[in-house]
Formats: structure tokens, sequence, C-alpha cells
């Protein structure tokens, strides 16, 4: 190398040094960035969780107050009409009204107190004896309210008891003598703690937040301090201002005036009540972890940071010792110059393995992608013979023809063939290839050999994908068209019905009409019932779900199953328990007895079992439905789940059972697979979500 040249490649040797500072530094600088970006994510992150959870408690708070309230207000209900006051002034007595309220108080555990109000708003009678009788509460805003001629269910602010130190919350209904005249109030009084009781499952967290508010007036809270109902009826503008969304529900982030607190809001309306429902979640106390995760960042980040800072270093020591190397490396330039031709001519072809043939010697030169191809060891001696025997039987004829070709000094055709690995396992491969001339002859054959196994599976799975789109769609189609047809054949059953039915109350029994009528009703009634699966299955709405135990759920379709099934049919069911999802019942029990019913119509009139199997594991629980019927052929089984699709004879089945079942497993989140082969029976497996349990505490009503 003389002084030029080494100058030149000490200036290279240079730029390169700054070249790895300069990417030192620029990763160092990604790092950062890239915590910033993390920090950022998981801010919002926190935050939208806090805002689902506070969404999710609400929704869960509304449910518990509809459920109290509606479980007090059927109380009020029985007890006012066992009060139905006449003119008749005995009526009135005290011990009579008395009885009447322990009567229906007992029935719930957290009612502390049942009073009936006259009319003047003096007590009358009440649950508690200790209530003094010169108790007035015609200044009560309830006891106005029902006066004035309100009948509805009227909830008061939490006050504290006459009778203890306990705060609790009156809930009222007007009662009416039987000519509908004012005869007084019954008021509901509910201990507070068992509100309290619920507020505490809620865990919202130390700072958190949890009221009940009509109108202006605020009726319950639950604030950090511990006291219940302590900032009962103050402005709900001390709660959050002007922040209230426009339609009364969903959730907000705003600081709470009251105590200063910045906390992201849940509001729901209870319809019905005139009632809101309130959960807040404390920013502070969501954004804790956030705080402990981006400590634990910015130490991975200076880790990192420190770790690039080395790298650079020993890569600059690296590039020193690599310079007073090169001269080393020229002699070993030669031996590399022929792997770079066949690594270049090979990405020229084919981007994939290349091979050399040698016709004078038969010698064979693999890449190293070769030897992966064919699974073999780089210690492999590649010749014709043993590469023929890679390959199948049927295909040596082809390659054999395909060599002579090219030996002939023509570039034939790419061909594709199996090769069965060591290993037993088959991959597709493309081969291509092309002579070498020297002297106006054949001297070698240069090609390369593609694995385009993956590539012929993907275009198998698009294939797939477009039959299950076209599926897909054409259900759809369907669905669409059958919900009209449906729709309009509803509208014209429904006079048929009715005029049918209305004939039919005019004709005495046992006459030769009313028969006749009755065959028009039962006909109509089964075309309804037809409509009704039809829509069902065009139908896309979402379901009300809630935790339903499947085992339970099959042990009430078999009350209805059990007198339907012949006889010979037997029906096992293995369940394991605590096997939960989140359903609508009646869809679940529509899946139940469509599934069982189609597996003893598949087993017939002779004997056979239908085994209905329940386990949980995995996060989702397996409902599969097997028969010992006489199965389906494949072609069957792919048009199984298609809708008016049926094997049956003619006015026996609509094709709509399976169509059913696969809308509602679906619709819930899951999925159904169908196993079958002919004189084997046939196997339903429906995967759906399990439920996961929130791990509530016990309170003494079912808010669910």
């Amino acid at each position: 190398m003389g002084p030029r040249d080494r100058s030149g490649g000490l200036r290279r040797s240079d730029r390169k040094r700054w070249a790895a500072q300069a990417f030192g530094l620029g990763i160092v600088s990604l790092l950062g960035f890239m915590l910033l970006l993390q920090l950022r994510h998981d801010r919002t992150a926190a935050l939208a969780s806090a805002t689902a959870t506070a969404d999710r408690l609400s929704r869960v708070l509304e449910a518990h107050t509809r459920e109290t309230a509606s479980a007090v207000g059927a109380v009020l209900s029985a007890t006012a009409f066992h009060l139905r006051m006449s003119t008749r002034a005995d009526t009135l007595q005290t011990d009579r009204v008395r009885r009447a309220l322990l009567e229906n108080a007992n029935s719930l555990p957290y009612l502390g107190a049942l009073s009936f109000i006259g009319a003047d708003g003096l007590l009358v009678a009440s649950t508690r004896p200790e209530l003094p009788a010169t108790i007035d509460i015609s200044s009560r805003d309830y006891f106005r309210r029902h006066a004035a001629g309100e009948t509805g269910l009227l909830m008061g602010s939490a006050v504290p008891s006459l009778v203890s130190q306990n705060v609790v919350l009156p809930i009222s209904q007007r009662v009416e003598t039987a000519e509908g005249a004012f005869a007084g109030v019954l008021v509901a009084v509910i201990d507070f703690r068992h509100f309290q009781a619920f507020y505490r499952t809620l865990r919202i967290g130390d700072l958190g937040l949890v009221a009940l508010y009509s109108g202006e007036r605020v009726m319950t809270l639950e604030l950090p301090d511990g006291r219940p109902g302590a900032y009962a009826d103050v402005p709900t503008g001390m709660l959050f201002q002007d922040a209230l969304p426009d339609a009364g529900s969903g959730t907000f982030h705003a600081k709470t005036p009251l105590d200063g607190v910045d906390r992201i809001m849940g509001i729901r309306t209870i319809d019905g009540l005139s009632l809101g429902a309130m959960v807040g979640v404390s920013v502070d106390e969501a954004l804790a972890d956030w705080r402990l995760g981006a400590r634990s960042h910015a130490l991975v980040w200076l880790a990192a940071g420190l770790g690039v800072v080395g790298l650079t270093v020993m890569l600059l020591g690296q590039m020193h010792r690599r310079d007073r190397a090169t001269e080393a490396l020229r002699a070993a330039g030669e031996r590399l110059c022929r792997n770079e031709q066949h690594l270049t001519r090979a990405q020229t072809v084919s981007r994939m393995g290349s091979w050399e043939l040698d016709l004078a010697s038969g010698r064979i030169l693999w890449s190293p992608m070769m030897y992966r191809i064919f699974g073999q060891p780089m210690a492999y001696g590649p010749t014709i013979a043993n590469i023929f025997e890679l390959v199948g039987e049927e295909i040596r004829g082809d390659l054999r023809r395909f060599l002579d070709e090219a030996v002939a000094g023509s570039t034939p055709p790419g061909i594709e063939f199996d090769i069965t690995r060591p290993d037993g396992e088959a991959r597709r491969c493309r081969c291509k290839c092309e002579p070498v001339f020297a002297g106006g002859r054949t001297v070698a054959l240069i090609g390369t050999l593609q694995d385009v196994t993956e590539q012929r599976r993907a275009e198998a799975t698009r294939l797939e994908l477009e039959r299950q789109l076209q599926q897909a769609m054409k259900m759809e189609a369907l669905g669409t068209l059958a919900g009209g047809i449906a729709h309009d054949l509803n509208n014209a059953l429904v006079p048929v019905l009715g005029l049918t039915e209305c004939v039919l109350e005019s004709l005495p029994p046992g006459s030769a009409e009313r028969a006749d009528l009755e065959v028009v009703i039962h006909g109509a009634a089964r075309a309804r019932d037809l409509v009704r699966r039809i829509l069902a299955f065009s139908r896309k709405e979402t379901p009300e779900r809630r935790p339903v135990d499947v085992g339970a759920a099959f042990d009430s379709a078999w009350e209805l199953l059990r007198h339907a099934l012949p006889p010979a049919v037997a029906v096992e069911l293995r369940c394991d328990p605590g096997s939960q999802i989140l359903a609508d019942p009646s869809q679940l029990h529509q899946v139940f007895v469509n599934l069982v019913t189609n597996a003893a119509q598949a087993i017939g009139d002779r004997a056979g079992t239908v085994t209905v199997t329940v386990t949980a594991a995995g996060g989702e629980v397996r409902l599969s439905v097997a028969d010992t019927g006489s199965g389906m052929d494949e072609a069957v089984r792919a048009r199984a789940f298609e809708p008016f699709f049926t094997t049956k004879p003619v006015g026996e089945g609509t094709g709509l059972g399976l169509a059913v079942v696969h809308g509602i497993v679906a619709g819930h989140g899951g999925r159904i697979e169908c196993r079958s082969r002919p004189g084997e029976g046939t196997v339903f497996d429906i995967h759906l979500p399990a439920f996961e349990a929130a791990g509530l505490e016990p309170v003494p009503c079912d808010f669910i």
C-alpha cells in the first residue's frame, strides 16, 4: 500500500469514527425520545383506564340504586294496597296499620323503619315503636309533593335517624283512599350503612367519591373523610359545577369544588326516579402506578444510555484494531471474491439458494442456503444421484428432462417439485437454471432453488379467506332478505290471527266452523314462530347479558327438553362447577334447545346418547354437544350453518336452527366448530369467553 492509499484509508477511518460517535449520540437521543413517547402513552392509558373504571362503577351504582329502590317500592306498593282507605273511621286504627307495616317490612333486612304518615302530616303508626307520635313531616318536600298529587316513588336526602346516630335515607309513596283521595304517605327508611357497605365494594381508592343526586340537590355522598351523608343536601354544583354532560350520562374530568380534588367522574341517570348516580376516581391515584413506572423507565433509559456509550467506545476500539488488520485481510480478499460473485449471482437470479454443476467433473457446489433448504449439514456432499433421492419418484423424469434441456444449451422454464428433508418435512421448491458456455459449448449449469412452501400456503390461505368472505357475504345477504320477508309476513299474520281469534270467540264449542278456525290459528301460530326465528337470525342487536352458570342454564332447558325427546335417546350432562359466562339467558336457552333437539333428531327412533359437556379452562367455557347419530359427510358439514339449508324432508325443518345458534354464539364473542363423519356421530363445540368474577364483597341486595 503506497502513501497515497494509506492517507486515503486514514481519512476514511476518521470519517467512520465520527460516524460511530454520531451514531451513539443519535441512539441516546432516540432512546430519550422513545422514553418521552412511552411516558406520554402510559399516562394516556392510565387516564383512559380510570375513565373506563369511573364509567363502569357508575353503571354498577346505578344498577344497585335502581334495584334497591325497586325492592323498597315493591314493599311500599304492597303496604299501600293493605292500607287502602275508606270512609269508615275504624280502618284508621293504629294497631291495624302497625300490623300491616310489620307484615311488609320484614321482607327487606336493610329497611330501618316503615311508617305511615296521615294526611295531616302526623305519624299514625311505625314499625319502630320508640318513634314519638308527635312527629310532624308536613313540611318535608316529599310529603308536600305527594299531597299535591305525585304518585311515584320519591327519595329524600340522607338525614340523621330520630332514634339512633345512624344516617338514614327516606323513600316515600302516596297512599289514597278507595275513592282516590289523599290518605297519607308511606315512608320507608333505609339504613345508610347498607349503601355504605356497597360503596366500599366499588374500590374507588382513598380519594374516590360516590354520590346520588336529584336535580340541584345531593341526596347521599361518600367522601374520603368516611362520614356517610355528611355532605348530603349540598348543591350539585359543589360536585361538578358546569361539567355535567348534556345527556346526563357519561364521564368527564373536573376538579370537585367541595374538597378541591381533581377527579374523573362517571355519571349515570336513573330513569323513573329522577336521580343521578355519580362515581369519582382521583386522578392522582389513577396516575400513581404511572409515576412509579416513569421512574422505572427513567432508570432503564439511563442504563441503556450508559450501555450505548460503552458500546460506542468498544466500537471505536474495534475500528482501530480493524484498521491495523486491513493488510492481513487483503490476502483473504481473493478467497472471498468467488463467494461474493456467487452470492451476487444468486441474489440476481432469485435471491435464494444457488447451485453450480460442473459438467466435466460432475461436481456440484451449493450455497449455504441450499443446505438449509434441503435440511442437510454443511458436510453433505451433493451429487446428482443423492439429490434425485430427495425428490419424489413422480417428478424425477421431469427433473431429468429439465437438466438435459439446460445441458443442450437452452434455458428451460422453471420447474416446481416437492422434496423430503431427513426429518420427514416436505417442502415445495421452484428451480431455475441456465447454461454456462465456454468455447462454444456448455461447460456448467448455474441455477437457483427457491423454497416456495410458505408462498403456496399463503395462496391457499388467501383462497380459503376468499371462500369464507363469500360465505359471509352470502349469509349476510340471506339474512337481510329473510328479515325483510319475515317482517312483511309478520305484518300479514297479525290481522289473520287477530280476526280469527275474534271470530273463534263467537262460535260455540264443538262446532265444525270452530274446529276449522282452530286449524287456521294453529297454522298461523306456526308461521308466526317461523317468522320470529327468521327475525332472530337476521337481527343484529346486542343481547342483554348477565353472568350465567352454563350448567344451571342447561338444567333449566332440560325441564323443557325431557318431555320432547324420544324415550330411546339418553342425555348425559358433564359440567365443571363454576362454568360462568356473560350471556343472555334466553339466547343461551335457545342454543341448548336447538343443539340437543338436532342431536336427538340425528339419532332418530333408534337408541342413542346425547352427551353435553361443559368445561372451563384457559379463560373460556367450552360447551360440547355430541350425539351417536348417523353423522354428516363433508359436503353437508360445510353447509351446516347456512340459513334455510336442511337435510330433513319438506315440511319437517326450516334450516334456521344451526344458523340461529351460529348467530347467537358470534354475538356473544365466541365461536362454534363442527366435527362429524358418516356413521360416527356429530360433535358441536362452542367456545365462549369465561366470566371472571370481580371479587366484590356480598351485600344484602343483588344489584346485578
